[in-house]
């Protein structure tokens, strides 16, 4: 039977306390959250008939008891308080956990102690050896016949060297053994850290007071908001294969107040404190009237706008709200394998979370308006079924580290355009033909003006590659202003992006080769009226 906190309002008054039971929790499951993070602990009641009041110390300072939920496995859960101020006097009883922990510790303490018996008896050996040695080279002999001196001498000369190695052997072994120490003394340091921590929680934390009848399994689900999450990228880039190698990783961490030790770690895309409904949309009303007059601005005001080179409004702009980035689809978990240990505030833990094959085309790709030089892109869809969350991304081509980037939020089956780097052998320009007035580029006359760009590409690298190049012309959106453009050659777009006047030439260049691009625009206007 499992009921939950709501329990509390149908338990009623609750008569005399059969018993009061310490019974310290522990931290099973974390889910975390790209921020918070949900805790789930557990606790066995084993007690009295009746109600009885069970005392749960080791919660975080600052516990929210809204955000608590407690719920009974053979309990039936009563009123549920937290205690944060002057705790209630608690008995000394070991938990479980301390018992365990102080059984590691044991355990670790004879590991010790029989590998340092291993060290002395060996060292015992040695120091045998080297006693016989000494031993031999002072023992006497009256023997007067050379033969039988040589002879004894030969003996006692064979049963040194046979001591020497002995020793030798053995006072190696010895250090051997006492190199194999560090490891069991760590054990000991460890295991004696773990209990201490146990046997002496800090001060400032919550306890949680709970009426409960029954004997079973407590759960304790809290919410903390010092925790999260965040994805990072390993790309690799084969440019031969057509392929994407994308390792992803999760950084997480946690400023709790408590240590999350062996838990079992499930990461969540949702985000509990972000809004859940849709944005209320409020009605939008026009009018028409005469235009507004064009307040002279003051010397000094004057002065600061010629600076500044700002142009005059040329209307005024509807109200647009600042867009931010919001989750879109189905929340997607991802569970960890093996259990964790992150410790409170200290402890920036990075995970390996799998390996994913993305197909992709690798262009080079230039916009000559800003750059000298071509980039390699490479472009695909996110095929692994699953977003990919915004987050920080190091880029690999033929193994090479060639940057860093901050990869986007890319929905399940979106488009995929990601940059790995300048190609310095792709080398652009892009100029406007001088005029015989001596104004680059440009010809004018009272209502008309032609701009000419030329943009030269050209391929220094042993290599061809397929080609995007990105550029613009003027465009207009009012009747009297016209705009004409032609192109040599025909771009492939006009409005790259979905943004007009954004064009952009797809070709292939090989190796060695070079390509002239040419736009030609031709804007005319009322007489009485300025460009801007």
């Amino acid at each position: 039977m499992r009921i939950t906190l709501t329990a509390a309002l149908l338990l009623g008054a609750c008569p005399a306390l059969a018993d009061t039971i310490e019974a310290p929790a522990t931290i099973n499951s974390v889910t975390l959250f790209p921020q918070g993070a949900q805790v789930v602990r557990q606790v066995q009641i084993t007690g009295p008939s009746g109600t009885n009041e069970v005392l749960v110390p080791g919660l975080p300072k600052g516990t929210d008891i809204s955000s608590l939920r407690v719920s009974g496995d053979g309990v039936s859960v009563g009123a549920v308080s937290l205690i944060d101020g002057r705790a209630p006097a608690l008995a000394k009883v070991d938990s479980a956990p301390i018992k365990a922990a102080r059984e590691r510790l044991a355990q670790a303490r004879e590991a010790l102690a029989n590998a340092k018996d291993q060290v002395a008896t060996i060292e015992a050996k040695a120091q045998a050896a080297r006693d016989q040695i000494t031993f031999l080279k002072g023992a006497g002999t009256q023997v007067s016949d050379p033969s039988q001196l040589q002879a004894i001498a030969q003996v006692v000369g064979d049963q040194i060297l046979a001591a020497s190695e002995r020793a030798i052997a053995a006072e190696a072994d010895a250090r051997r053994a006492r190199e194999a120490l560090d490891p069991q003394e760590k054990a000991v340091k460890q295991a004696q850290a773990a209990l201490d921590a146990l046997e002496n929680p800090a001060k400032d934390h919550d306890v949680l007071r709970a009426m409960v009848q029954g004997s079973g399994t407590l759960t304790i689900t809290s919410f903390v908001d010092n925790a999260g999450w965040q994805p990072t990228y390993d790309l690799r880039l084969d440019r031969a294969a057509g392929k994407l190698d994308m390792t992803r990783y999760v950084s997480v961490h946690q400023s709790s107040g408590e240590d999350w030790r062996d838990v079992d770690l499930t990461l969540s895309t949702a985000r509990p404190g972000a809004q859940s409904a849709p944005s209320e949309v409020y009605p939008r009303q026009v009018s028409s009237g005469p235009p507004r007059p064009v307040m002279p601005l003051a010397k000094s005001n004057a002065r600061v706008a010629d600076m500044a080179g700002a142009p005059a409004p040329m209307m005024e702009a509807a109200f647009s709200g600042t867009a931010k980035l919001q989750m879109q689809g189905e929340t997607v978990t991802y569970h960890y394998p093996s259990k964790v240990d992150l410790r409170d505030g200290v402890d920036d833990l990075r995970l390996k979370l799998d390996d994913k094959v993305l197909p992709v085309e690798v262009i080079a790709e230039a916009a000559p308006l800003s750059d000298p030089q071509a980039y390699r892109v490479a472009e695909g869809k996110n095929a692994t079924g699953e977003i990919l969350l915004p987050g920080p991304a190091t880029l690999f081509v033929g193994g090479a580290l060639v940057g860093q980037t901050q990869l986007p939020m890319i929905a399940a089956g979106d488009d995929l355009h990601l940059g790995f780097g300048a190609i310095e052998g792709l080398r652009l320009s892009r100029t406007e033909p001088d005029t015989s007035e001596g104004d680059r580029g440009i010809i004018s006359k009272s209502n008309e003006r032609r701009e000419v760009v030329q943009i030269t590409v050209k391929n220094l690298t042993q290599t061809d590659w397929p080609m995007r190049v990105i550029d613009r012309v003027p465009y207009s959106e009012q009747d009297d202003l016209k705009v004409s453009t032609s192109f040599s050659p025909k771009p492939e777009t006009t409005e790259y992006g979905d943004k007009r006047g954004v064009v952009a030439w797809r070709f292939d260049l090989p190796a060695g080769a070079e390509k002239e691009l040419r736009s030609e625009t031709v804007l005319t206007w009322p007489a009485d009226q300025v460009l801007r």
